[in-house]
């Protein structure tokens, strides 16, 4: 896996230095998410349609090919983790309509971590839906601005604001009918970066879902960083954190994060359980783990010889 993450994590850092045309998708009702949108830094992925199916159990993926937008379907209301780019709302919505749900059952919109490709069009969605926003309390105040001011971007990639209903903290479980979701602090990427994970069921087969938080530090500012100085010890502890974490299925707000798309294939080809693979979320961190001491040790040489 480590080869794939380190292509992964390039591309992720490349893509980011892009900035690309509006998007096609949006009518004139939605100027205000398609003004953000070109601003969005993203690669061509992340507006690119895809099917939407089932994960396992009342887990679907109804997001574009290259952004992870998870739906969590019960009686009582359903849960949608992240809401891509400004602009993303349509093709979402539209996934979700063609499994036979309807958006407007949506009660809960989550959050991973605030930035463009991730909260960019929540807010439409929450017009859309009537859902309310469930977020971390670190994040919600950069949610709130619309991702200006970010520790690592400044004002590079704004969002149309997000205001946060519900404000969660670290090891916090919350329950919609007999749906029951815990939220777990992995900051570094943001400071509010969340994980969040739940079971599904299919029969009396239950297993650990994970949607990992954002993990990388792609060009991110380590050494000396005033804006963000506890950023070091985040990244360690979540690093620990998504390494202990139980996880049966890894979902990601990126899906090359996790080898999603190959383990879909391969699931595709007739492996029907490809899916699972509970070391995932450990290789996963793993990974990102030696990526970041890397870098920090490159810039702590930089800092020293500067000096």
């Amino acid at each position: 896996m480590k080869l794939s993450v380190r292509i992964f994590l390039t591309a992720i850092f490349v893509s980011s230095l892009m900035a690309l045309s509006p998007w096609a998708q949006p009518s004139a009702s939605k100027q205000d998410s398609a003004g953000h949108g070109a601003s969005c830094a993203h690669d061509p992925s992340w507006t690119a349609p895809q099917k939407p199916f089932r994960i396992y159990g009342n887990t679907w993926y109804v997001g574009p090919r290259g952004l992870g937008v998870i739906l969590i379907t019960a009686a009582s209301g359903h849960i949608l983790i992240d809401g891509g780019v400004p602009g993303g709302a349509p093709l979402i919505e539209a996934n979700i309509r063609s499994l036979g749900f309807n958006p407007r059952d949506i009660k809960w919109i989550l959050n991973s971590h605030a930035h463009c490709d991730h909260a960019g069009d929540i807010a439409q969605l929450v017009r859309e839906t009537g859902a309310q926003v469930i977020a971390s309390a670190a994040d919600s105040p950069l949610l709130a601005r619309g991702g200006l001011d970010d520790p690592q971007y400044g004002d590079r990639l704004p969002f149309p604001p997000v205001q946060v209903t519900w404000q969660v903290s670290d090891n916090e479980s919350l329950r919609l009918g007999d749906l029951v979701l815990t939220a777990y602090s992995t900051p570094g990427h943001t400071k509010g970066n969340t994980t969040w994970t739940w079971k599904s069921c299919e029969g009396a087969r239950c297993l650990q879902m994970v949607f990992v938080g954002s993990l990388s530090a792609p060009d991110f500012k380590l050494v000396n960083n005033p804006n963000y100085p506890l950023i070091v010890k985040d990244f360690k502890r979540s690093f620990k954190m998504v390494e202990n974490l139980p996880c049966d299925i890894a979902l990601a707000p990126h899906p090359g994060m996790v080898d999603f798309w190959e383990r879909f294939d391969k699931r595709e080809q007739g492996t029907t359980d490809a899916m699972i693979d509970s070391t995932l979320c450990r290789a996963y961190a793993k990974d990102a783990r030696e990526d970041f001491e890397e870098a920090l040790a490159k810039q702590r040489r930089a800092a020293a010889s500067s000096r």
